[in-house]
């Protein structure tokens, strides 16, 4: 069994508890544990091609690759299209959807071009803009934005190269430590009973 307290934490700091229980639900987790990435091309069930192609591009623009793949790299896009689907109700899905639309359209005013055809750098700008309510954004967009975060960090964890080369695996985890800086750590840590 994963480490749901470990996956809580990771996150909830990204976005916040209220998403993180949706996540950590057990259709979300049974579902999660279904999906299959090759049965997925190109196209999504609930996404369009261009708003599936911005959508690998946010996924690898926040989990980019290292020495470890990245939340793209692993498709964490088309777990997104799945999850959305099979998991959340209409409402949630709209807004993913709304978000996406309104993420791409805003690339007009970015660099006159869609999100999808715009640089790097352009698209972080849009995103940082997004993260920040400012621009053409607002903070309902930002809390539409926040589920899909959540739904990339999620995706790209129980991943097995997420779960097996960016967490590191220990059995039998020693005693609590708190407030221990990253850098002593290394890593942080993940249960591979699913592997």
């Amino acid at each position: 069994m994963i480490n749901r307290r470990q996956l809580l934490k990771v996150i909830s700091t990204v976005a916040g508890s209220a998403v993180a229980s949706t996540l950590l639900s057990a259709p979300s987790i049974a579902s999660s544990a279904t999906f299959n990435a090759a049965q997925n091309n190109t196209t999504g069930r609930l996404f369009s091609t261009s708003q599936l192609e911005a959508l690998r591009q946010i996924c690898q623009l926040t989990i980019p690759a290292t020495s470890t793949p990245g939340a793209a790299d692993v498709n964490c896009h088309h777990f997104i299209d799945h999850q959305l689907r099979v998991v959340f109700p209409r409402t949630v899905q709209d807004e993913a959807v709304a978000i996406l639309k309104k993420i791409s359209a805003a690339g007009d005013q970015y660099g006159d071009a869609p999100f999808e055809n715009l640089s790097p750098d352009i698209q972080i700008k849009l995103l940082t803009d997004l993260e920040a309510a400012s621009g053409p954004f607002t903070r309902q967009d930002k809390d539409a934005f926040k589920q899909i975060k959540g739904l990339i960090v999620f995706g790209y964890y129980t991943s097995l190269p997420g779960a097996t080369k960016e967490l590191t695996y220990l059995a039998v985890p020693g005693e609590f430590k708190g407030s221990v800086a990253l850098s002593k750590v290394g890593s942080a840590y993940s249960s591979k009973a699913y592997y």
